[in-house]
């Protein structure tokens, strides 16, 4: 591996990066948020696809990924030496995440949803070639993670849809045993750094997406030169906001207030002082509203202040800030994402499925960022894995997971993908708005798609700039 400082110079940044607030945040899920366990994605042979579940579409289409998944191809020679994990009927992967812990139950449930949704998706169209998916569900309970490695080392091909927030103690053994991986998501420096994985969303440290910043700029000119950041005051998480503060000043915008959350028991009046005193209109959330922010909001109100609008990554894309909005005036909270929100997702076959996916594990649910990150992982992972034919390895995966113009069957906006080294910040996105009835609308009038016919994402090349320097 390579040396301390070698890391941090090339260290890069994924828009996980806010998970650590969100296991320490005093905030745990509600029942109806966590979703009981289910081994649904088991094994055996055989290379007939059964029945789709009802409402499913039969085969293994997965929007414009044809035949991602299905039965043994005719012409099909077993391989004479078999990886770790796989056999000719079946393939062994793990998927990581920590709802089992105390400090915040559920943690990480999302991915286990949705590895058990694709992978018995996936079955039923007959597998990766005619091989069905195990999916072995590990719970690192935020502080065994190690030791979860070492018992995928001992019988799973890859790591696939799923991550830990305290990652760092992962690498050493994934690495010693060469469990490859295509993540959900990744966090500390050793993890985002390690070789042998793809990951799908990754951002380098010396590059920012601005095309966000730039619409709602044109649409409250008299606020860009009034921007305030919220960052978290929590280890390397604090950087994140002298990033975002370059990216915005690239972009047009005049930073006039900067203010660092602590991750438990801030005093939000203090905060919301200093924003009401720099009379800050428009606020760029670093991760701070990827848990519940009530109390934020409500400060807000009982200060008689409000920005024009703030804007968040993908991270608040969830439950809690559209139960925030029903119970408090919640501002206008706009979120830049890269993927097709089920809010419309009647008008693109790929969302539909994707939201048809999870709602075999939750009826009822809203699928949130994590549940969208799992199934980008497994999407990568599969059709790789497919184009790897019968001698499937993981250097065979992680060189087929090397894929230009990646959409995930067209559930995402378009972006190379490959490793950290080979990747660039994706140029393209779409504004949602925070509707506490419909939740995260899309608003196309401000983001102004300008791809392909019929997309909803404006994808201008200068929509990603080159910052002052690398911020890790």
């Amino acid at each position: 591996m390579a040396s301390l400082s070698a890391r941090r110079r090339t260290r890069r940044w994924t828009v996980a990066m806010v998970v650590p607030l969100l296991f320490v945040a005093a905030c745990s899920r509600s029942g109806a948020d966590r979703i009981a366990e289910g081994n649904v994605g088991g094994g055996g042979g055989g290379n007939q696809p059964a029945a789709a579940p009802k409402g499913m579409p039969a085969g293994g289409d997965f929007g414009d990924l044809k035949g991602l998944c299905g039965p043994r191809p005719a012409d099909w020679k077993p391989s004479g030496n078999q990886s770790r994990g796989v056999t000719d009927n079946e393939i062994a992967v793990t998927t990581m995440g920590d709802p089992g812990n105390q400090m915040q139950p559920g943690l990480g449930q999302e991915f286990f949803d949705m590895a058990d949704a694709f992978s018995k998706w996936c079955n039923d169209a007959g597998g990766i070639n005619g091989r069905k998916i195990k999916v072995n569900k590990r719970d690192g309970m935020l502080m065994d993670a190690a030791s979860k490695i070492n018992e995928a080392c001992q019988s799973d091909f890859m790591l696939v849809g799923g991550g830990n927030p305290i990652d760092n103690a992962t690498v050493e053994p994934r690495l010693d045993c060469k469990l490859g991986a295509i993540p959900g998501y990744v966090v500390t420096t050793a993890a985002v750094n390690a070789p042998l994985q793809v990951q799908p969303g990754g951002i380098p440290a010396n590059e920012g997406p601005v095309g966000a910043y730039k619409a709602l700029f044109e649409k409250f000119p008299d606020a860009k030169g009034k921007v305030g950041i919220l960052g978290q005051n929590f280890g390397d998480l604090a950087v994140v906001a002298d990033r975002y503060a370059d990216a915005i000043g690239k972009a047009g915008g005049t930073v006039v207030a900067k203010q660092l959350a602590a991750p438990m028991g801030q005093d939000w009046r203090s905060v919301v002082e200093a924003l009401k005193a720099a009379d800050v209109q428009i606020l760029v959330s670093a991760g701070v509203f990827a848990v519940n922010a009530t109390s934020l909001v409500q400060e807000m109100n009982n200060a008689g202040w409000a920005p024009k609008a703030i804007l968040s990554d993908q991270s608040a894309y969830n439950n809690f800030n559209i139960q925030t909005a029903k119970d408090v005036n919640f501002p206008d909270l706009y979120v830049y994402t890269t993927f097709w929100p089920q809010e419309i997702a009647d008008q693109n076959p790929a969302a539909k499925l994707a939201l048809d996916l999870y709602h075999t594990k939750n009826k009822n649910g809203r699928m949130v960022y994590f549940n969208y990150a799992g199934l980008n992982a497994w999407l990568l992972w599969a059709a790789a894995a497919k184009d790897c034919g019968a001698d499937l390895t993981v250097d065979c995966v992680l060189d087929k997971a090397k894929r230009k113009a990646w959409t995930g069957g067209g559930l995402f906006a378009p972006n190379d993908v490959g490793p950290l080294n080979e990747m660039h910040a994706n140029p393209c996105f779409v504004l949602v708005k925070l509707d506490k009835d419909k939740g995260f609308p899309p608003d196309l009038e401000t983001t102004k798609p300008n791809g392909a016919p019929g997309s909803i994402f404006n994808c201008s090349p200068d929509n990603t700039v080159m910052l002052d320097q690398s911020y890790t």
